[in-house]
């Protein structure tokens, strides 16, 4: 991260190397650096260039503002309008990066401009050029000479800068320079602020007394001579680390990943059925190092693929495309706006089609899979195809549905419980594209084999208040009047919200806190914990843990960005957070095996989803034996009534421990103590006669 770095709070040339102690250092932990600067050369460019290679490999994307080195007649014909801008800026830019200008680099600089190339043919690197207004230029005023620049980290840290070298060889190494420094997180002054601002208003033309303009087609044509197949290497090498290998560039299975035996059984299956079928796998039990092995598997026996691999959320997509670096894969990130990844997609895809490639990755979000930009351009692709569906059960409802490319003749669907709850026609639809099921693994062979965690099972029973046992009995009446009188769509609706409000009353209950507060006394060491809770418990749980028993807590939901989410989890894992509350947002993909102690407050009858918990609790850990869960189990004080039950009550009082013993059963089958939790619920069970359930 740029807060790691030490920079100073500036440099001059009497004491610095302004590109090796400022430049690349900022460029290695970079993902994106907006740059405006005087002089625009061949020279200048490939100077800058250094340090890029890591930034390459981080997907940066960069953002440049130069001027062109206008010649006299040039400026007269700006002017006086007797060429076209287009025209007049082509010629100038094509003087300092044509062959001339190129002939004369050393084979250094040449190779640096590889990195220029790259970027502007991967879509991540934008020129513009600012021109002063014609004003300006008839006053022989006639050079934008501003020189700044802004680095941004992936946590969003910004370090600014401004000074007086530009992009050329005079401006960085043979002249006397200097450079002021400013940083994000230590910026009393607002400096930082005020030069993004700026960037940002000089980018869109909104800078008075300045003409931004769009880099010319036919110069960056010229740059795209020197793109190279492959991204370009930094310079040295770097030593390699036998501890974390790094991969080659053409995609294999990495040198310290040995597959589970059972993680082979899985690839086989899948190829023998053609490349298509679903890995049906618990959760924690290494579904993506399976299919990307799988895909690598594919490839060389194809010599050619293109894979997109497709995750409901997008900390997802950042997970799988650190996994696919590991496999050589060299993935696009593709999510958020298509500003970020349309360019680079199409230009990718290109390649791919012209032979020029014979391995493209994209990693996407399944809403962005369906968008219209994402299908144009995968309509594009020619050749061995093959889509990866994480949590593909998500991409069996409508929307997901048309994100599914018919002419991928390849494919994967991934899931722990790939059918989806009460959809047969969704279900149907994902069997149909993507094959039924080619390899099982399920949880009781993690667990026995070692791959996952042994765990504690306790649940604990929560009464139901009176009011809201009567509120609960209400909504039921109201679903059934509905649900008798009518059976169109509206009324479908309507009983779903109805649903919704009754499943609340059960995970919201106002007892639930009363018993999470006794299970936390004297808990004040309590670490790598989870709290599972409702939308509208959030505040409450937070409350108790955070500011009642003093606990370090955060809430991890879907208001959090990306990057607070990464943070956060890295914060559990390393202990700094002592618990994480959350809603949903820990249900699929986010790896957090440092987990050793599991609270349920809420759940929904669908049994995806508790699986989904549990697999994220079992992962195993350095320090981890065993994981514990604590499942707050919803029921009605019935039994405590002396005059006997009102059957009707009871009926429904027994419908409400049917659902909640779904979740019971699942979780205790396998339990370590399945027997001293089996026998918290035995004589409510028999009470309520779902001892068969």
């Amino acid at each position: 991260m740029l807060k790691d770095l030490q920079l100073a709070h500036d440099y001059r040339s009497d004491r610095s190397n302004l590109v090796e102690e400022f430049y690349v250092p900022c460029l290695t932990e970079s993902v994106e650096y907006w740059r405006a600067v005087g002089y625009f050369t061949s020279n200048g460019l490939a100077l800058a260039a250094e340090g890029l290679p890591a930034f390459l490999g981080r997907n940066g994307q960069m953002n440049l503002v130069a001027s062109p080195l206008l010649e006299p007649e040039d400026v007269e014909a700006f002017v006086r309008g007797y060429e076209s801008r287009e025209r007049i800026l082509e010629s100038s830019v094509e003087r300092h990066i044509g062959d001339q200008a190129i002939e004369a680099l050393p084979d250094i600089s040449r190779r640096r401009l590889d990195c220029i190339a790259w970027l502007i043919g991967e879509g991540r690197l934008d020129i513009k050029l600012a021109v002063p207004s014609t004003e300006l230029l008839g006053g022989g005023q006639a050079v934008y000479h501003e020189k700044m620049g802004i680095f941004f980290d992936k946590e969003g840290n910004r370090v600014a800068f401004s000074g007086s070298p530009n992009e050329t060889v005079g401006g960085l190494v043979s002249n006397f320079e200097s450079l002021d420094v400013y940083v994000s997180w230590d910026d009393p002054h607002g400096r930082v602020t005020r030069k993004t601002d700026n960037f940002l208003r000089l980018w869109h033309n909104h800078t008075p007394r300045l003409t931004v303009l769009d880099f010319p087609e036919a110069a960056k044509r010229q740059l795209l001579r020197f793109r190279p197949s492959l991204p370009p290497e930094s310079d040295p090498m770097p030593q390699q680390d036998a501890t974390n290998p790094v991969s080659t560039r053409i995609p294999d299975l990495p040198v310290d990943i040995e597959l589970r035996p059972y993680q082979i059984e899985a690839c086989e299956a899948w190829l023998k059925n053609h490349a298509r079928g679903v890995l049906e796998m618990a959760t924690g039990s290494g579904k993506t190092i399976t299919s990307l092995a799988a895909a690598v598997r594919l490839f060389k026996e194809r010599e050619r693929l293109f894979l997109v691999v497709a995750c409901p959320f997008q900390h997802l997509v950042d997970q799988w495309a650190g996994d696919a670096e590991r496999f050589g894969l060299r993935p696009l990130t593709a999510y958020q706006s298509r500003h970020t990844w349309e360019n680079a997609l199409n230009s990718r895809i290109t390649d791919y089609n012209l032979g020029n490639r014979s391995s493209v990755t994209v990693i996407t979000t399944h809403a962005t899979l369906a968008s219209d930009v994402m299908q144009a351009s995968l309509a594009r692709v020619s050749g061995n195809s093959l889509l990866v569906a994480d949590e593909v059960h998500h991409l069996g409802a409508e929307q997901g549905r048309r994100g599914l490319p018919p002419h991928f003749e390849y494919r994967m669907g991934l899931s722990a419980t790939p059918d989806r709850w009460f959809d047969y026609e969704g279900t149907q639809a994902l069997r149909d594209y993507f094959g039924g099921t080619v390899f099982e693994f399920t949880l009781s062979d993690a667990i026995a084999q070692g791959f996952l965690s042994e765990y504690y099972y306790h649940p604990h029973l929560v009464e139901l208040t009176s009011v809201e046992l009567e509120q609960y009995e209400e909504l039921t009446r109201r679903i059934v009047r509905v649900f008798n009188s009518s059976t169109d769509s509206d009324s479908t609706a309507l009983i779903e919200a109805l649903l919704r409000k009754r499943a609340d009353i059960l995970n919201r209950a106002h007892n639930k806190l009363g018993k999470l507060a006794e299970l936390l006394e004297d808990k004040q060491d309590l670490h790598h914990a989870l709290f599972y809770c409702a939308p509208g418990q959030i505040d409450e749980v937070l409350s108790l843990l955070g500011n009642q028993l003093g606990l370090r807590v955060h809430r991890f939901t879907a208001q959090e960005s990306t990057d607070e989410r990464r943070r956060l989890l890295t914060n559990f894992a390393q202990g700094r957070l002592q618990a994480l509350v959350a809603i949903r947002c820990l249900d699929e993909g986010v790896d957090v095996p440092s987990t050793q102690v599991a609270y349920i407050l809420a759940s929904t009858g669908n049994p995806r989803e508790f699986i989904q918990r549990r697999g994220r609790i079992l992962r195993k850990s350095p320090d981890k034996k065993q994981a514990i869960i604590h499942d707050l189990i919803t029921v009605s004080s019935i039994g405590n009534d002396p005059s006997g039950p009102d059957w009707d009550t009871f009926n429904l009082e027994r419908s409400i421990l049917k659902r909640e013993l779904a979740r019971f059963r699942e979780f205790a089958d396998v339990a370590l103590n399945r027997f001293q939790a089996t026998q918290v619920i035995w004589e409510l069970a028999k009470t309520y006669n779902v001892l068969d359930y």
